[in-house]
């Protein structure tokens, strides 16, 4: 073989397929974060003696959509010649299997799954010359090649980098799919980033991970007693050879994107990157439990198998006494984790109240105003919606609210629909002329308000401050107020009494 050529045989036949694996884009990308990684950790020492103690490990992605390329470039130690044949080889297996490049397949199988056209520019540590590898799969496969030439330069012999370019990209990240990609780099990638060894640069953007906040709070079933930081440190062996390390938690505000666990092996995230938690319902429940949206954690996994394209733990027959383990550590009645992410319900503040409060009572009203004159026109003749009046209470008060007005039986009303977040109201619905804000100042005009509490146990325990959870209790509830308005012109004598009694048992069995 030539000095200037590489023996990319005897798997040449392989990579035709590595485009049709079943690869995430960000999982594809990570292949060749993996191997900067394992070059800086390699030549960790060399690299710090001559850049300083300082240095730090760079991988930058470059997203360019106009010419459908993606470039990949580190400052990681490079790729010695004398590992040429082994490092663009499909499946050569590294002598060290112990790291994140175990399978000698990442850079190849991911450049081919984005591109049929690929270079690899590298410069190795201590060597003098930058080379060059094209890999132009259609040729590769049409004339059977078996050898690919490289060409050289001089270069300096203390730079070290490789860059890759991927040409005529086939899969390019785009649009909603760019900003995932950033997301689940910095999920994957958290513990490098946090520990300082790494930095991930990708369209121009430093990848930052956002560390979720730690519920502290009573519990569940003692609202004043201390508050507790629901984190619990995990420890456990499997078998021999088999152990787990990290921690769960409950976050301070529920996510149902986000929440469930992060899988580790070898510092890196394998399973539940970002939005796609490893979230099992032995421990998570059915996708509508408080305990879905809350728990969360990092496990990491020691001496277990991935899949080669390391987007999967290979379990075998140990994930059922994982399952079991894990929620043995998180059920302790000591410390109940599980059972406080299902149970403890926390009052919003009052930002969150009034922010979600505007937008269900805007919804709410724009409804009545549209529907409510239709809905009552079998029984009143002529229902008119006049204009929207809208009043601003004080900052300090506790309470939204607006007006719309309406005609029916003749008499023109103005109905006021109130939110409320003063903890000090007792009731759930409430109905009457006390509600009014402000007298109206037009002749002949009636004036009724509805108000529902926001902070009721029944609200706070199915509710919260949720816009879209909000909304719909606030118009049957208001559907409810309305209906007594109109019961009560009708002749109606007894009409509170069905709100009073309604009011009365949806306390009692909203108490724990």
């Amino acid at each position: 073989m030539s000095e200037n050529k590489i023996n990319i045989r005897p798997n040449v036949s392989m990579l035709s397929v590595l485009k049709f694996l079943e690869y995430e884009t960000w999982f594809a990308l990570a292949e060749f974060v993996d191997n900067a990684i394992e070059s800086y950790l390699n030549n960790e020492k060399a690299l710090k003696q001559l850049n300083g103690e300082d240095f730090k490990l760079e991988v930058t992605i470059e997203i360019n959509d106009p010419e459908n390329k993606i470039t990949i470039r580190d400052n990681a130690g490079g790729i010695e010649q004398s590992n040429y044949n082994r490092a663009f080889r499909a499946a050569e297996i590294p002598a060290d299997t112990s790291g994140l490049s175990e399978f000698g397949m990442g850079m190849k199988s991911a450049s081919c799954w984005f591109s049929d056209f690929w270079t690899v520019r590298t410069k190795a540590l201590n060597e003098t010359e930058e080379k060059t590898i094209k890999f132009d799969m259609n040729k590769i496969f049409e004339d059977k090649l078996e050898e690919l030439e490289f060409t050289s330069k001089p270069s300096d012999k203390n730079h070290h980098y490789t860059i890759i370019e991927l040409l005529d990209v086939n899969k390019m990240p785009r649009r909603k799919g760019l900003g995932k990609v950033k997301s689940h780099l910095a999920s994957i990638y958290r513990e490098y980033i946090r520990k300082g060894i790494l930095k991930i640069v990708v369209d121009n953007t430093e990848l930052q991970f956002n560390e979720p906040k730690i519920l502290e709070a009573p519990k569940y079933d003692d609202p004043n007693g201390e508050k507790i930081q629901w984190k619990k440190e995990i420890d456990f062996d499997l078998e021999e050879g088999l152990s787990v390390k990290g921690f769960v938690a409950i976050r301070e505000i529920g996510s149902t994107a986000e929440a469930g666990f992060a899988l580790f092996r070898r510092g890196r995230v394998i399973e539940g990157s970002f939005d796609d938690g490893f979230r099992p319902e032995f421990i998570f429940g059915a996708p509508n439990s408080y305990r879905y949206q809350r728990v969360f954690g990092e496990l990491h996994l020691e001496g277990f198998d991935v899949s080669f394209t390391k987007k999967g733990i290979q379990w075998d027959e140990n994930l059922d006494v994982f399952l079991q383990c894990l929620k043995d550590e998180l059920s302790h009645e000591n410390f109940p984790l599980l059972t406080q992410a299902e149970k403890f319900r926390a009052r919003g503040s009052d930002n969150d109240y009034k922010n979600s409060g505007i937008k269900a009572l805007s919804h709410t009203v724009s409804d009545f105003e549209q529907k409510a004159p239709e809905a009552i026109k079998e029984t009143f003749e002529s229902p008119k919606v006049e204009d929207e009046v809208e009043k601003e209470l004080p900052k300090t008060d506790k309470r939204i609210y607006k007006s719309f007005k309406v005609n029916f039986n003749k008499i023109n009303w103005l109905i006021s629909i109130e939110l409320s977040y003063d903890t000090s109201l007792n009731n759930l619905l409430e109905v009457g002329p006390h509600l009014i804000k402000e007298p109206s100042t037009e002749p002949n005009v009636k004036q009724i308000g509805i108000r529902l509490s926001l902070t009721h146990p029944f609200m706070v325990e199915y509710a919260g401050t949720e816009n879209n959870k909000i909304e719909p209790i606030l118009k049957m509830v208001a559907a409810m107020g309305l209906s007594e308005i109109i019961a009560k012109e009708s002749g109606a004598k007894t009409q509170g009494e069905i709100r009073r009694n309604f009011n009365q048992l949806i306390t009692k069995i909203s108490q724990r």
